[in-house]
């Protein structure tokens, strides 16, 4: 009866040093053509005592990548795990336990993702050919940033190569990484590709544009092209300063807001500079249509200031490929008229 007591009393309070709790992970929308995705979750472990966790999921959709894991104290394990998307499209979710001793719930985790109806006609949208893929990017924009930063980038992929691509070992350069998920990608399947660039704090500041050679084995077997806006570190140097008049750089050339579902809005912030050595006067925005809106912090800048550019996309009323710009008028004598680029993929 004592023993029986003493058990009993363990799991409560077992029970009570750990929060049962369902820990809700957004993953957001993914495209129809893709049959599986592969992401990461963390947890911790707040106990003084190692523990043997063990993975159920609640769904045969759901898979981890091992059964169990040991939790040092005071330690956070990287979980990893899949999904096999569904053929419909709709909205999804999936349940992950992590189970202790005596099948106490320590945490949960329920994933929701939204999976798109896949093209009608892939080549159409994936139009672009990146031997041996298919992006619909033609340029692979990393956005923008400041000198020393990482500029990182996500991509669709589409094998067409013919053959099984195995992606576990691309070497680069020692600036750039790139990585897929998955590591290999099937003939005529998709996958993702994320491309980091460190930028180097000796480049020059503006807009760039380069390539970059993926190799396996030493052999080179694609050149992607990447492009991207450095800005000096935010305490701009005196000699980082262009010399004679105002000069107007932007954080973003090209935005690629994605897939969007008609009706969402979507906002993107861009951060403009003046380079030059007078004031850059900003005169005048102009988008070339009403579904791409702008809000300008400042219109005036003094050498070496920032301002914050607000562009917001209202896929309402839009289908298919949108491409769309924004003018900024200004006083730079070089640049009178710079060019911002948008696209999305509305469905």
């Amino acid at each position: 009866m004592i023993r029986s007591f003493i058990v009993l009393l363990g799991l409560i309070l077992t029970c009570t040093s750990y929060a049962q709790e369902l820990e809700f992970v957004d993953l957001g929308v993914v495209e129809g053509e893709f049959r599986q995705i592969q992401r990461e979750v963390s947890w911790y472990n707040s106990s003084d005592e190692s523990l043997n966790i063990q993975l159920v999921s609640k769904n045969n959709a759901l898979s981890t990548a091992e059964k169990s894991v040991i939790v040092a104290p005071r330690d956070t394990a990287k979980l990893q795990y899949s999904i096999a998307l569904s053929e419909s499209p709709g909205y999804f979710e999936y349940e992950l336990q992590l189970v202790g001793k005596e099948d106490v719930l320590l945490h949960g985790f329920q994933f929701g993702l939204q999976v798109l109806a896949p093209e009608v006609d892939v080549f159409k949208a994936y139009r672009n050919t990146q031997w041996p893929f298919r992006t619909k990017e033609r340029v692979f924009n990393l956005r923008g940033g400041y000198k020393g930063d990482t500029l990182k980038g996500t991509f669709d992929v589409y094998n067409l190569g013919g053959a099984d691509l195995d992606l576990s070992n691309v070497q680069v350069s020692d600036s750039v990484w790139v990585s897929f998920v998955p590591q290999t990608i099937k003939h005529n399947q998709f996958g993702q590709m994320t491309i980091a660039f460190v930028a180097s704090k000796n480049a020059p500041s503006g807009f760039m544009k380069t390539s970059i050679e993926l190799k396996n084995e030493e052999k080179v077997f694609s050149s992607l092209p990447i492009q991207f806006t450095l800005l000096p570190p935010k305490a701009y140097a005196e000699d980082e300063l262009v010399s004679g008049g105002p000069t107007l750089t932007s954080s973003i050339i090209n935005h690629d807001f994605k897939v969007m579902k008609v009706g969402e809005v979507e906002t993107v912030e861009i951060s403009l500079a003046n380079l030059g050595k007078a004031d850059l006067v900003i005169e005048k925005l102009q988008s070339n249509c009403d579904c791409l809106s702008y809000d300008l912090s400042e219109d005036i800048l003094k050498p070496q200031q920032s301002t914050v550019l607000q562009v917001t996309f209202n896929a309402t009323g839009r289908i298919g490929l949108e491409r769309k710009t924004l003018a900024i008028f200004s006083n730079d004598p070089a640049n009178p008229t710079l060019v911002l680029t948008f696209k999305a993929h509305v469905k």
